[in-house]
């Protein structure tokens, strides 16, 4: 129930006074801002290695989309919780690009450009509701919102992938990951333009930062590497294939703890008015 997890993941990093941050979306929100194995999240971690504080309550909920915080239960409860915080951080639209985007291929005729080109549409004004209704309950928030990152690329991901997008894998074309890519990605761009009349939303963009973790030259940060998927180690099968890695070495930090890392300089810092760094906060060796 969205109501027991509204009073589970609740956690304070630093100043009882400090702002609000409240976490919305799917499990790939539920998974960097729900517990770890070390009992904070991987985004309070990465706060508290920053010196930041913040009063950050999650009620992600895995396997949810678009229509299911749009109307209902859960958008009552978003309303209710947006009263009463600062930040709204949203993480949405994987889990509509996964059903939709396979039942869009079944229709042979459909290339992969049309059915992105569906899913975007379909995007605009549910995301737009969504923020829309943030803001009337409380137009003091801010929304912060990014499109993932590039993914699928531990062993056998790329059925999950070619489901997807089959298209972009038919028998003797080239340029499949670039093909997937490109669609797979408009998700930033549904942030994008919903944010252009949006005063209170900043859409930030992450895409490539764990190509660039793992070495890919050819990628920076809002300029991925097209031509291939995100590194296996980071996107590994055991999560699905679209959640990042939770594990690692010392020496080599988990996919989860590098976006946090990201979000942490393009946003958090700013936002927060933090960057004294603490004591690191190492992942949890997989043995």
């Amino acid at each position: 129930m969205l109501s027991d997890k509204v009073n589970m993941l609740d956690y304070t990093v630093g100043s009882p006074e400090a702002k609000r941050i409240l976490v919305v979306g799917d499990s790939w929100a539920d998974v960097v801002a729900g517990g770890s194995v070390l009992g904070d999240s991987f985004f309070t971690r990465k706060l508290k290695e920053h010196g930041c504080s913040a009063a950050v309550k999650n009620i992600a909920v895995p396997g949810t989309m678009v229509t299911d915080w749009n109307a209902g239960t859960y958008l009552d409860t978003l309303k209710k919780q947006a009263k009463v915080h600062d930040y709204v951080w949203i993480s949405l639209m994987g889990n509509d690009a996964l059903i939709d985007m396979a039942d869009c291929a079944g229709n042979k005729s459909k290339t992969a450009d049309q059915c992105g080109d569906e899913l975007y549409a379909k995007m605009i004004p549910g995301v737009g509701s969504i923020l829309d209704a943030i803001h009337e309950s409380n137009p003091n928030a801010r929304v912060v919102v990014f499109g993932y990152d590039t993914m699928f690329g531990g062993l056998g991901c790329h059925y999950v992938a070619s489901s997807m997008f089959p298209q972009c894998w038919k028998l003797f074309s080239k340029g499949g990951n670039r093909c997937f890519n490109t669609q797979f990605l408009r998700i930033q761009a549904v942030w994008d333009e919903v944010a252009k009349n949006r005063s209170w939303v900043d859409p930030i963009n992450i895409i490539g930062v764990t190509q660039m973790a793992a070495g890919n030259t050819k990628a920076s940060i809002g300029h991925p590497d097209m031509d291939s998927m995100g590194p296996a180690k980071y996107w590994p099968d055991y999560l699905g294939c679209f959640h990042p890695s939770v594990y690692s070495t010392q020496k080599d930090g988990s996919g989860a703890m590098i976006i946090m890392e990201e979000f942490y300089k393009q946003y958090w810092g700013k936002q927060l008015g933090c960057g004294n760094s603490t004591n690191q906060v190492l992942d949890p060796v997989l043995v």
